[in-house]
């Protein structure tokens, strides 16, 4: 599709786009200085350059004229060369860190993104702007920035010069020009648009490349090898798609690339040929303007291949842009001073949606201090949705009622302080491809060796620790793939201990592991559980068993509250939950006692 017209919304946000981009390159801004002085010290040369020339020809019988003008061309020629050094080096020095600043502050962004934010994004997408996006806003920088400059004053220069020698012959040779550029600029328009295309499809094939490689062993097992390879190359296929569109337009707009060249050049020797007959041009007007005309020509030619450029880096910078433009967690809030005796944990009539779809609905309840809560119910009853409100991850709409931590309403925390007060221990073990003691470490950063290993013997790890090749040094892999889920879950559980935190958060955490491995895991959850707040998602019979009370979830909404003897007594949503689910982890309990 070519796009005839811009309209001023379009274009006021194309600006502001730029604006944004060069905001990472004002702290650098003696670079930017030097490379824009030396793309004008480049300019004045070219044109100099031009006049010692005529002045050569001019004085063809004066040999000591001929040598110093050919003493200051060799010095022009000089300072030429520095000053294109000057260009390419500091265009390439704040390049590369404006483009480092805007990583890293995108970086530091996404680490304050909502979770309600990040889950509209992939990470391999993520991964593509940060990567294939910003590397097209500095290879424009460095190796196009400059052109902004040079070019309309070289162009400038060369074209009052030429003016001044004949304005007719000028006029004459570049008549055929702004017809050329007007059909250039039209043509270039859709560049943009392709290329935001392609980088989106590229983002989504690095995403189908990211969820095959870090999913490889479940990809091998079902076979859908050919599966995750059609996504990829389907993906690669609209990027190569998008690419042959915009290289189509860059080779439609050869052709009056080379009208721009070539005809001024054969208007020029025809007229100019002319004017030296009838008297009207001498020869050094005559070579000057043959030197100059290359000024002219040039900067009018580049001129719709730089708008190519600036349209395709305009997609590649509103793609990055997008994600600053997402809001952030409210932070900048004080942080509030706790009273032990309050209650850690109240939820007053809160409801919640995911996108409309109501996953709560006047959910209350108290979680009191140094008591476990349990929260049971079917898949998709709320129950995970509950913690992670509960972290701040998912923020309620006013009037969906209340939660509170130590007395104090959600709202009202600062949020990274508040999660001080949380330590969570989720079913999906999240491992870093660092260390053990590093990956413990992650619970209090600043925590002695002895604390970590400590965390590690109450956690039931330290052990199987010892018994790696590196111990604590052994690196886990990517997301701890060197490691049993056991193994990965007592890493967590250390992680959780080392915290100290005094609210714990239990999703799950053995649902996925054999008998052996829960029994470790178990044991060291009672040891983290030992004088603490605990809300925990309940899978196993022994959590609900020493329960304080347990909340049974039934499609978003707390049908039934008490103790696990007085639910099964009462014979409702429990009972039926229990007899389907737990009943067997009893049985397996009597049996092993002989019973």
């Amino acid at each position: 599709m070519i796009v005839t017209k811009q309209d001023p919304q379009t274009r006021k946000r194309k600006n502001a786009v730029f604006g944004w981009v060069l905001s990472f390159v004002k702290p650098y801004r003696t670079w930017v200085v030097i490379c824009i002085f030396a793309s004008l010290l480049v300019a004045v040369a070219d044109i100099l350059m031009g006049v010692l020339i005529q002045r050569m020809v001019e004085h063809t019988n004066d040999f000591d004229k001929l040598v110093q003008i050919a003493l200051i061309i060799f010095c022009l020629t000089i300072v030429g060369f520095l000053a294109k050094y000057f260009i390419t080096y500091s265009a390439a020095r704040f390049s590369a860190r404006a483009m480092r600043d805007l990583k890293n502050k995108m970086a530091a962004h996404l680490e304050k993104v909502p979770m309600s934010t990040m889950d509209q994004y992939h990470s391999g997408d993520l991964v593509s702007r940060l990567t294939s996006d910003a590397q097209i806003l500095q290879s424009f920088l460095q190796q196009h920035f400059f052109q902004l400059f040079y070019l309309p004053v070289v162009f400038a220069g060369a074209l009052t010069l030429l003016l001044s020698i004949n304005w007719k012959l000028i006029i004459f040779s570049v008549a055929i020009l702004p017809i050329a550029i007007v059909i250039t600029g039209r043509m270039s328009r859709p560049l943009q648009t392709y290329a935001e295309r392609m980088q989106e499809h590229l983002g989504q094939a690095n995403t189908v490349a990211q969820d095959t490689l870090s999913g490889i062993h479940m990809v091998k097992a079902f076979q859908l090898e050919n599966v995750m390879y059609r996504k990829y190359a389907a993906g690669m296929k609209q990027v190569l798609k998008n690419g042959i569109l915009a290289e189509k337009k860059r080779a439609w707009m050869t052709a009056p690339g080379i009208l721009l060249f070539s005809a001024p050049i054969l208007f020029f020797v025809a007229y100019g040929g002319y004017l030296i007959q009838t008297g009207e041009l001498s020869l050094g007007s005559l070579v000057i303007f043959s030197y100059l005309l290359h000024f002219i020509i040039e900067p009018l030619s580049l001129a719709p291949v730089l708008f190519a450029q600036v349209q395709e880096t305009s997609g590649a910078a509103k793609r990055l842009q997008d994600i600053f433009l997402q809001p952030v967690e409210e932070n900048g809030r004080t942080a509030i001073p706790i009273d032990p005796a309050a209650v850690p944990v109240e939820f007053e009539n809160v409801s919640f949606a995911y996108e409309k779809t109501k996953i709560l609905e006047n959910v209350s309840f108290v979680l009191p201090p140094n008591k476990t809560v349990a929260l049971v119910g079917a898949s998709g009853s709320g129950k995970s949705t509950i913690l992670k409100l509960l972290c701040g991850f998912y923020r309620i709409e006013p009037g969906n009622g209340c939660m509170k931590v130590f007395g104090h309403s959600l709202n009202d925390w600062n949020t990274a302080e508040m999660r001080h007060y949380l330590s969570l221990v989720s079913q999906d073990t999240t491992l870093f491809p660092v260390s053990i003691a590093e990956n413990i470490s992650y619970g209090r950063v600043h925590a002695t060796r002895d604390e970590i290993i400590a965390a590690a013997k109450a956690a039931n790890a330290h052990d199987f620790i010892l018994e790696l090749p590196q111990g604590y040094e052994t690196k886990v892999g990517e997301r701890g793939s060197r490691l049993s889920g056991g193994q990965k879950q007592r890493i967590a559980i250390a992680r959780a201990l080392l915290k100290d935190a005094p609210i714990l958060l239990l999703d799950e955490p053995t649902s996925a592991l054999d008998t052996e491995s829960e029994a470790l895991v178990q044991e060291a959850l009672e040891n983290v559980m030992r004088n603490r707040t605990v809300l925990v998602i309940a899978h196993r019979l022994s959590t609900i068993k020493d329960a304080d009370e347990v909340l049974v979830l039934e499609q978003g909404q707390i049908v039934e509250r008490g103790t696990h003897y007085e639910l099964l007594a009462q014979g409702g949503v429990y009972t039926r939950l229990y007899q389907k689910q737990f009943a067997t982890d009893e049985q397996r309990a009597l049996a092993a006692e002989g019973v």
